[in-house]
């Protein structure tokens, strides 16, 4: 019996798994160059980028993480490859862990406004991913009240059963802010 069991287990799951779609991660061919992206975020500058994030006009949320990388070559060549693939293929562009751990970290204090300060002038990419969730209701229908009516079935009102359920969507924003000189302040808007 337990012998039937599993068969019939992996009978089913094994056709479950290989349906599937395998997504391939394409990097960058360009060598890492972490010696240039540590100089341009050794906190040594003066600069400050300031800059708001929004989700179509509207504000993102509080304490929402905003990400500032240094603009490399590797950085480029991988934005390319990202505008080239996008989201719906079976291929997808990806960094390497290494030049995923060159990068600055700021939040939304106020809903929108996020800040990095310390920089040397040079071009940045800053980017910020937001999943917003809605709760919705719904109902269906479980049933009809039945009514006798001198002796003759009259068919009554529906009754629906109510539930909810959530709704997620995430959101890519992103855009590139340039430092000219030291000490300069630079506005910078990111959105999706």
């Amino acid at each position: 019996m337990k012998i039937k069991v599993l068969i019939l287990l992996l009978v089913f799951t094994v056709p479950a798994v290989s349906a599937q779609k395998k997504i391939e991660f394409v990097y960058p061919k360009v060598p890492f160059d972490s010696e240039m992206a540590a100089k341009q975020l050794d906190h040594k500058g003066t600069s400050t980028i300031k800059g708001t994030a929004m989700i179509n006009n509207k504000p993102v949320g509080y304490y929402v993480k905003v990400f500032l990388f240094p603009m490399t070559p590797y950085l480029e060549e991988y934005l390319a490859l990202e505008n080239k693939l996008g989201l719906k293929e079976k291929k997808r562009a990806s960094m390497s862990p290494l030049a995923l751990s060159y990068r600055l970290i700021s939040k939304c204090e106020d809903a929108e406004t996020f800040e990095f300060t310390n920089l040397k002038p040079g071009k940045y990419y800053i980017e910020s991913y937001v999943t917003k969730t809605k709760e919705k209701k719904g109902a269906y229908l479980v049933g009809q009240e039945a009514i006798t009516f001198e002796g003759s079935y009259i068919s009554g009102p529906p009754i629906f059963q109510e539930y909810t359920y959530n709704k997620s969507r995430q959101y890519h924003m992103s855009g590139i802010a340039e430092i000219t000189s030291d000490g300069q302040t630079v506005d910078v808007t990111i959105k999706n």
